[in-house]
């Protein structure tokens, strides 16, 4: 099954996008596109280097935002040149295994009446390494009762094109509040269930502007969002 590799990128540090880009470039699954969405960085050694990766491999598409606007203004940017059945989220600062696409590709053609399947991760951060052990499935249940908010993984996860484009794409959320969260919300208000591989199938690299891990992600506002998305899950 053709796959889509979604990859928005801005100012990420040259080495890490690299490694990102190459992960993607050599994975078993070869019936791929990254489309990569150049987020408005500003002229550089790194803007260069996106822009070369098409003259040098078939497949990669680059497309550029004019402004902006955070991720989740950026996916919905970049989902419009998505044309395949499976869409795969890929951060340009990850390394996914080779084979992520793989087996994406053999869960949604096994099971066709799945829409979404995340994946564990091993985040790192250069002294560390931890591993995520999401459920198996979540439903809207599960996901109301749960302490936290945290039980799938944006990076490396997978969807049928057709059902995110229905649902909308990404919501409009503030700009650096969970874009993902609030589409996991969706997803289960629409009454799909979230499943998770058991691989951990790639590596999530932890560091001071990681979107979850950064300072401004532990601000109330950002506890209040995630709370008043979980408490759509009794309506």
């Amino acid at each position: 099954m053709k796959i889509d590799v979604l990859m928005p990128v801005y100012a990420t540090p040259l080495p890490w996008l690299k490694e990102a880009v190459q992960s993607i470039l050599y994975q078993k699954h070869t019936d791929c596109s990254l489309i990569i969405v150049d987020d408005n960085n500003p002229w550089g050694p790194l803007t260069d280097y996106l822009y070369s990766i098409p003259r040098l491999y078939d497949g990669v598409v680059v497309v550029r935002k004019n402004e902006n606007e955070g991720i989740a203004a950026a996916l919905n940017f970049g989902l419009k040149f998505c044309s395949a059945d499976l869409i795969v989220r890929m951060d340009a600062d990850d390394i996914a295994s080779p084979d992520l696409l793989t087996l994406h590709d053999d869960f949604f053609t096994r099971y066709e009446d799945r829409h979404i399947c995340g994946i564990q991760i091993q985040l790192f951060n250069g002294i560390n390494v931890w591993e995520s052990h999401h459920f198996s499935e979540v439903n809207r249940s599960r996901a109301r009762n749960l302490p936290g908010h945290w039980f799938v993984n944006h990076p490396g996860i997978c969807y049928r094109r057709e059902t995110i484009i229905k649902l909308g794409g990404y919501p409009n959320t503030p700009k650096h509040l969970a874009e993902d969260y609030a589409l996991w919300i969706e997803f289960l208000l629409a009454g799909f269930i979230i499943y998770n591989r058991s691989e951990c199938l790639l590596d999530y690299r932890v560091h001071s502007k990681s979107f979850s891990f950064a300072p401004d992600r532990k601000a109330p506002e950002w506890h209040e969002f995630l709370q008043h998305q979980k408490e759509r899950l009794n309506e």
